[in-house]
């Protein structure tokens, strides 16, 4: 206890780890609890799953960030390595690490970092130039003999690529030259190791193919490879260069210039050699294809030379004279069957020809016309009668119904008819005047007879007189 303030004197208490580091979150959190902060992301990692981690940076310093998925929602442009920004949030103390984080909850842009601007004038600088061109590339040779890595022999990448190459194909050579691949000089000293491989492949033995890389790590870490000189010695190399850069979302210059990206070292290794044990497979099975194949071959040939040991005798001189022989007498038969046949066929022709001339001659077709024209005539003779009778039937049924129909058939019951001076019948009165001259027709005959006098009335009489 200090006599003279009353406080507990620190430098005489003796704390637990927990309690300092509980006395160092509270201190530092009610301190920096609501702030601001600007500088330039770095070592972007979006692959988590309670949010993204990063780096805040300037020149001097960094700072490690976490922005919640929480809080990812309410930004609104892509967060993006080199990206300069503003970050409001709180400082957090991880007590069983001892590490400190800024927790973001609202982030602004401001623009690119430096780096991320150079990169991207460097990448348009060396893609007019052709050095990104898939023309320059080339091919990654299937099996190669030796293999070149160019990494840092104290990192892990090294290790897990040797691993790689040799659990695929153990008797692949493997010529190392170590390089720093992070810091000042890093990228002249890739430069050189990949010049120095060209030469040895050239003087010493044949290298198939360089892999250039190192592990992930933020933009700074792997700005070696965003160097012009790496570039261009990459771009000069005349033995193939695979880039094996970081993660699978990390890309540097040296990956648009290799003729082959791989999405991480490990990858890289996968895809220089083969596996071993697949390829021999594949042998074992052309080998065996290869036997069935030849057997195959000698049992056609065994059997095509049994036929033709067999045929022997029909190829024969002898042979072939007996069948030309027995061909020629064939043909020879069947010449002399079509010759009598087609003299037949004519035969049988001018026969129907002499029927059809015979047909056609003046006189059967005059005998023909007269025997027609006899039958005609008495065919119309035979019409003419009936035509004939059927008249008179008709003539004599039109008669009988005329005569039932006559007036005349009316006399025999005692009845006239009366015609008048114009030879009219008379039918009434008033067609007939007093004096005037009068024809009565009677059954037996008729009689002229003169008007006395004409009387109309409901009962109508005539007074005739007759002569």
């Amino acid at each position: 206890m200090n006599k003279d303030t009353g406080e507990k004197d620190l430098n005489k208490i003796i704390l637990t780890v927990s309690e300092f580091s509980r006395l160092l979150k509270t201190a530092i959190e009610n301190v920096f609890y609501s702030i601001k902060i600007k500088g330039e992301i770095s070592g972007l990692k979006t692959n988590y799953p309670s949010g993204y981690y990063f780096d805040l940076k300037d020149e001097s310093a960094k700072l490690k960030c976490i922005i919640f998925k929480s809080d990812l929602n309410s930004v609104k442009f892509d967060i993006k390595d080199g990206l300069s920004v503003t970050v409001y949030g709180r400082i957090n103390l991880y007590e069983p690490r001892g590490e400190y984080s800024f927790i973001v909850s609202e982030i602004e842009p401001l623009g690119y970092g430096d780096l991320y601007i150079l990169f991207e004038k460097l990448k348009e600088k060396l893609k007019k130039e052709g050095l990104f061109e898939e023309s320059h590339k080339r091919s990654i040779p299937y099996m190669p003999e030796a293999i070149g890595i160019v990494t840092s022999k104290s990192g892990a990448v090294l290790h897990d690529m040797v691993k790689i190459i040799r659990s695929r194909f153990e008797g692949v050579s493997i010529v190392f030259k170590n390089s720093s691949v992070q810091g000042p000089n890093s990228a002249i000293e890739i430069a050189r190791s990949i010049e120095f491989l060209n030469l040895y492949s050239e003087k010493v033995k044949k290298i198939d193919v360089i892999i250039v890389g190192r592990g992930g790590g933020s933009i700074e870490d792997l700005w070696a490879f965003n160097e012009e000189i790496t570039a261009r010695a990459i771009y000069d190399s005349q033995v193939p260069v695979i880039s094996a850069v970081g993660h699978e979302t990390d890309f540097t210059i040296a990956d648009f210039v290799a003729d082959r990206r791989a999405s991480t070292p490990s990858n890289a290794a996968e895809m220089s050699v083969p596996v071993k044990y697949e390829l021999l497979k594949q042998v074992e099975t052309l080998r065996n294809r290869i036997k069935i194949g030849v057997f195959n071959l000698i049992s056609v040939k065994k059997a095509g030379l049994f036929n033709l040991i067999k045929s022997r005798e029909k190829i024969s001189p002898k042979r072939i004279i007996q069948d030309k022989k027995i061909r020629i007498y064939d043909l020879a038969e069947g010449l002399q069957n079509l010759t009598e046949g087609r003299i037949n066929l004519l035969r049988l022709k001018v026969s129907h020809i002499n029927k059809r001339l015979l047909l056609k001659s003046p006189l059967n077709i005059f005998k023909d016309r007269k025997l027609y024209i006899k039958g005609m005539s008495e065919r119309l003779k035979r019409a003419v009668e009936i035509n004939i009778a059927n008249g008179k039937n008709m003539v004599k049924t039109e008669i009988k119904a005329l005569n039932s129909l006559s007036p005349y058939n009316v006399l025999k019951r005692g009845y006239s008819i009366v015609f008048s001076e114009e030879k009219k019948v008379v039918s009434s009165i008033l067609n007939v005047k007093a004096s005037e001259n009068v024809k009565i027709v009677l059954n037996d005959g008729t009689l002229k007879s003169k008007i006395l006098e004409v009387n109309p009335s409901a009962n109508v009489s005539v007074s005739v007189k007759s002569e």
